[in-house]
């Protein structure tokens, strides 16, 4: 979950006014009546002025028992009793705030105002009203409202102004208004709430941090500062911490579905995928008819490559929506993993040409036809998708891996190249050219361009193993090969090609005992690669122990798939036919 989950401004600034609207009836019952006879003291109480306090009393009555159709009928009958009246407008703006009526409340409060210019309950009320607006020019008066109410209700006008201004970015004077609020307010743990949001917002997590667990501490039940806090200490690796919090959260609220989704995604982050689904299938289980769970939860499925779980949320996804296009889409990529083509191939077809997945669609089409052996339309459908796209970088990419597999390596070079043109440090297909260079025997413009992504980044480890493994390959620059390729293995540790590579720059430079050491170490954290068994065949050829040199020849050639034409699997089969005519010989 990315940056901290800064709730948007309407629905915050309608959250506080309707806690307002309720402690009105409490609290700014006293307040209006004080002030509105104040207002009646300078005029004589006529009958009609006395009617019109007296429905002003019902609907006060009727807010506070939350019967809000009574309290609308008595506000307005006293607002119209006592036309005249600022305070009586002020309360009929409150009730009609209370039943969601906003436009009619902003009408009421600049009618109060226009009575009289001084009456700061109405500037306040103004000023929260337009603070909810998404109009720029209305953010900018709920400025200047709250700021001259700030005289009459400082507290909540300090913290409604620093909620504006940080919508606004204008965070260091949110932060001095936030900061009165604590001041006037010390025990109030809103305010260290907000201050810690808005340091988050400007990159000081540190300060974010520190306010966020003022808040908490004064409110350990305080779920939003909860929630950012553990945000803020999961981005900061304190993973103890974060799932402290959660699994607090989830054990004081069983049935909150978004704590559960939190919680997951934080698990799913840092790579405990099991215990993720297990978060996710308790949210599933508070609502079963959530689509967008469920697919959330079949995703996570197929990371952990967990096709059946995945393959059934899918199909119950189509049960309840049978035109999901991304259900169909994911559900067709686990029919690909799982080799049952055809179904795959029937959902992609399923799915909208102009959709807005139409180019994943294409590019899996394209994937399913290559496995099942036609590489023509293959490539067809993948030169559809880079029409459309042409900018896509992974389109590029796999169009020309099509092109350098079906051996149109010219294609595929001019196709790299006129990417490159506009994009010349792209890294990831500045590769693919070193390699179709290779595979095209332009081994010299191959090493060059690997070179240039070298220079472009020192620590592309990809880069520095290709360009070793081909120096200890030949024989030549054998020092500088083995610097590149123990660089590459500094950059990714464990990789099993790269412990290949420097246990053939060992075997050339004439150290086997540490060669076969490293390829066997090799052959164990790579999946069937013939070439590494056939480097451990060299390596025990060169000792000496011909029977084992077999044993791993021919292990390499079981890995091959049975394609005799590939070309290592051509090398291997020469090279068992020398090894068994020096046997003969020596025998």
């Amino acid at each position: 979950m990315s940056q901290i989950n800064m709730s948007t401004k309407i629905c915050l600034i309608l959250i506080l006014l309707t806690i307002t609207v309720i402690s009105c009836a409490s609290k700014d019952t006293a307040r209006i009546s004080s002030k509105a006879a104040k207002v009646e003291e300078q005029e004589d109480l006529s009958i009609s002025r006395q009617q019109a306090y007296y429905h002003f009393s019902l609907s006060r009555l009727h807010l506070f028992r939350r019967e809000f159709r009574e309290a609308l009928s008595e506000a307005r009958i006293a607002e119209q009793t006592n036309p005249d009246s600022a305070a009586l407008k002020y309360n009929l703006a409150l009730v009609l705030i209370s039943v969601n009526r906003f436009p009619e409340a902003l009408a009421m409060l600049e009618k109060s105002i226009q009575l009289n210019p001084e009456y700061d309950p109405a500037h306040r009320l103004l000023g929260r009203i337009y603070a909810s607006s998404t109009d720029p020019n209305r953010r900018e008066m709920a400025i200047e409202e709250l700021s001259k109410s700030t005289k009459f209700d400082p507290q909540e006008s300090y913290m409604f102004l620093g909620i504006v201004q940080t919508e606004k970015g204008d965070y260091d004077n949110a932060i001095k208004n936030f900061s009165k609020f604590t001041e006037l307010s010390p025990r109030d743990e809103r305010g260290y709430y907000f201050l810690g949001r808005v340091y988050y917002l400007k990159n000081s997590p540190d300060k974010a941090e520190e306010y966020l667990e003022r808040a908490v501490d004064l409110n350990p039940n305080y779920n939003s500062a909860l929630i950012d806090l553990a945000m803020i200490y999961e981005k900061a690796g304190k993973y103890e911490e974060t799932e402290e919090i959660y699994k607090s959260l989830v054990d004081r609220f069983p049935n909150n579905m978004d704590v559960y989704l939190r919680y997951g995604n934080f698990l799913y982050r840092t790579n405990r995928k099991s215990d993720a689904s297990k978060q996710y299938e308790k949210a599933q289980a508070l609502d079963m008819n959530n689509l967008d769970l469920k697919l959330r939860l079949a995703l996570l499925y197929i990371d952990s490559r967990e096709y059946d779980n995945a393959i059934e949320q899918l199909r119950l996804i189509l049960l309840g929506d049978p035109e999901n296009e991304r259900a169909k889409y994911y559900l067709a990529l686990c029919y690909v993993e799982t080799r049952n083509y055809d179904h795959a191939l029937e959902l992609l077809n399923s799915i909208d040409e102009d959709s807005d997945i139409k180019n994943d669609v294409l590019i899996q089409k394209s994937y399913l036809y290559e496995k099942q052996g036609n590489i023509n339309k293959s490539i067809e459908l993948i030169e559809q998708a880079y029409n459309a796209d042409p900018e896509n970088e992974s389109i590029v990419n796999y169009l020309a891996i099509l092109y350098r597999n079906s051996n149109r390596n010219k294609d595929a070079i001019d196709l790299l190249d006129n990417y490159l043109q506009s994009h010349p440090e792209n890294q990831n297909l500045l590769y693919s050219l070193g390699i179709v260079y290779f595979m095209d025997k332009q081994e010299s413009k191959s090493i060059s361009t690997m070179e240039k992504l070298i220079e472009l980044n020192p620590d592309n480890s990809d880069a520095l193993n290709f360009v070793g493994y081909y120096y200890a390959d030949k024989g030549e620059n054998l020092d500088k090969a083995m610097e590149y390729v123990q660089k590459a293995l500094e950059i990714s540790p464990n990789k099993g090609y790269i412990i290949d590579s420097l246990g053939w720059v060992y075997f050339k430079k004439g150290d086997s005992d540490k060669a076969l050491e490293l390829l066997l170490k090799a052959a164990t954290l790579t999946s069937n690669d013939p070439e590494v068994m056939s480097h451990i065949g060299d390596v025990y050829r060169d000792m000496g122990d011909y029977n084992k040199a077999l044993y791993y020849y021919e292990k390499g050639i079981e890995m091959v798939s049975g394609n005799d034409e590939d070309e290592i699997a051509v090398e291997l089969k020469l090279k068992i036919e020398e090894l068994k005519d020096k046997i003969k010989s020596e025998k």
